[in-house]
């Protein structure tokens, strides 16, 4: 099993194309198999691929926000292939697109990023959060998103899953043959931590500190023979790196007889 890092978990590091490319040889050094990008801080699709080369890391994933895949989906998939991510998400979807409505148009959006991705030989994903889990005409929200074209894989946010009392092993095995990435979280708390996404966020954790129970979901990763699991922590209670680090040695642990 190869151990990624989300690196939005370290946002405040990498505001600028210097901090994010730091932030990458960082991980690097630690001992992480790859990384996942939420933003790209102005380095060009070129220059990231010798990064992660010089690192010896692999790109494994990238998290792609709505206005952007508005402004140039083409230019979005184009940067993906020319830097090598095998992998373009759809993230997170607004307060203001949680509706019938909405959802509708986020379907739309995969039916035509679907065919463009496969043209270019990247694949497109959906990240989860807890709202997904919610149900329309007795379905889950995110069930409906995946049959929105059979191209569309899922990045299985176990956590939200979790939060959504959802029993995220269960799902896993549900749709397993859409499932190609998941993120592990930890967390010490459901609440009490900063507000985000119009809600106040639970206080997470470095894996194996904290609260969640996530030894049936390494197993299931196991028995499905997934490639990654992928490290990422909303907001820390202590030095980001370090819980990079304290998330790794866990996984690595979990993980040894692979």
């Amino acid at each position: 099993m190869k151990i990624g890092y989300q690196l939005f978990s370290a946002l405040e590091l990498c505001g600028s194309g210097e901090g994010l490319e730091q932030t990458i040889r960082k991980i690097a050094q630690m001992g992480y198999d790859g990384v996942e990008f939420f933003s790209y801080g102005g380095i060009s699709a070129g220059r990231m691929k010798e990064i992660l080369a010089e690192c010896k890391v692999e790109a494994i994933n990238s998290h792609v926000q709505l206005e952007r895949w508005q402004k140039d989906p083409e230019g979005e998939i184009l940067y993906a292939r020319e830097a090598g991510i095998p992998y373009v998400t759809i993230p997170w979807v607004a307060p203001k697109l949680r509706s019938a409505e909405g959802f509708r148009q986020i379907r739309e959006l995969c039916t035509r990023l679907a065919p463009l991705c496969e043209e270019q030989g990247v694949g497109l994903l959906y990240h989860n959060h807890h709202f997904e889990f919610e149900k329309e005409e007795d379905r889950y929200i995110l069930d409906s998103l995946l049959e929105a074209d059979s191209r569309v894989g899922l990045e299985l946010d176990t956590f939200w899953a979790h939060y959504a009392k959802v029993k995220p092993a269960d799902y896993m095995e549900k749709q397993k043959e859409r499932l190609r990435l998941i993120h592990v979280k930890d967390y010490l708390s459901l609440s009490g931590g900063p507000e985000a996404g119009g809600m106040e966020m639970p206080l997470f954790a470095a894996i194996g500190t904290g609260e969640m129970d996530n030894e049936r979901i390494f197993g299931k990763a196991k028995e499905l023979g997934l490639n990654w699991v992928i490290v990422e922590q909303d907001n820390s209670q202590i030095d980001v790196l370090e819980s990079a680090r304290q998330s790794l040695k866990s996984l690595k642990e979990a993980f040894k007889d692979e």
